[in-house]
Order: C-alpha cells, then structure tokens, then sequence
C-alpha cells in the first residue's frame, strides 16, 4: 500500500509547486544597428557616373570609320595546299588549275600566318581534293611536310 500511497504523491506534489501560470519569464536583448552608404543621395537619386583613368568619350556623331575588304578583283581564294618535288621549273614554282598559268601567287598559311610567292608553271597534276600543290623548297618555307594537307589563302 505505501508503494501505491507513494506513486501518486509524489508526482502531484511536484505538479503542485511548480511557478503560478501568470509568471513569465523576459529577456531584455540590447540591439544595435549600422547604416550603410548605398551610393545614393539623401533624395534616392543617383550620383553622377565616375570616369576613373583614361580618356573621356566623345558623344557619337556618326562618322565612324568602317574598314572594307582590299579590291582585289577576285584575284584570291581560299583553299588546300599539298607539296611534290617538282622536275621541271626553279625552286619556287607550284601548279594550280584554278589560277591562270604563269601567275605569280601568294600563299598564305591559315595556321601561322607565313607567306610565300610561288609561280604558277602547271608542272604536275593536281589531285582531287587539293586546289594547289607546292614545290617541296616553297611549301618548307611556311609550313612543315607533316603539316600537309595545308588550309592557305591565294592571292594572284
């Protein structure tokens, strides 16, 4: 029986002295606050743009220069260049049947920007595929001949 007596005493005392339910506990937290500068005035409007270094820029006015291609008359084209060791003909001569024979032609290599002047002599066969074949000499002087096939440029 005091087991029983015990078990239901105990836990309504400790129900019964607890705080009133009108007492609440507070908690004063001391706040501060910071203002930041947005860039702006005191009457939200913008501030005057800042040029910092360099010039200032001129209004538009409508005379730009505009670059326009070299007249050349279509005396250029862009194509594929391969190499032979030609028999006949000097050092710097090449073939192509697209430009007329006797021609002198500069080649211009896509890729580095080396240039050469060839001669046009018609000497050797051009393959499919392929709009001018360089003397072995010519073609070395802007490219290596494992860079073969070759995107140039032509000018005549």
């Amino acid at each position: 029986m005091a087991v029983i007596v015990t078990a239901i005493i105990v836990p309504i005392a400790f129900m019964a002295g607890g705080r009133p339910a009108d007492s609440v506990d507070t908690t004063v937290a001391i706040a501060t606050t910071t203002t930041y500068d947005v860039g702006l005035n005191a009457d939200a409007t913008q501030d005057a743009p800042a040029n910092l270094e360099g010039p200032v820029s001129a209004k538009p006015n409508g005379q730009g220069q505009i670059a326009y291609p070299a007249n050349n008359d279509g005396r250029m084209m862009r194509g594929v260049a391969s190499f032979k060791q030609f028999i006949i003909g000097d050092g710097n001569a090449c073939t192509s049947n697209a430009i007329p024979l006797g021609s002198v032609i500069t080649v211009l290599n896509m890729n580095n920007g080396r240039k050469v002047e060839c001669t046009n002599v018609n000497a050797v066969y051009v393959p499919p595929g392929f709009d001018i074949v360089l003397n072995l000499k010519v073609f070395s002087s802007i490219a290596e001949l494992i860079d073969a096939p070759l995107a140039v440029e032509l000018t005549w």
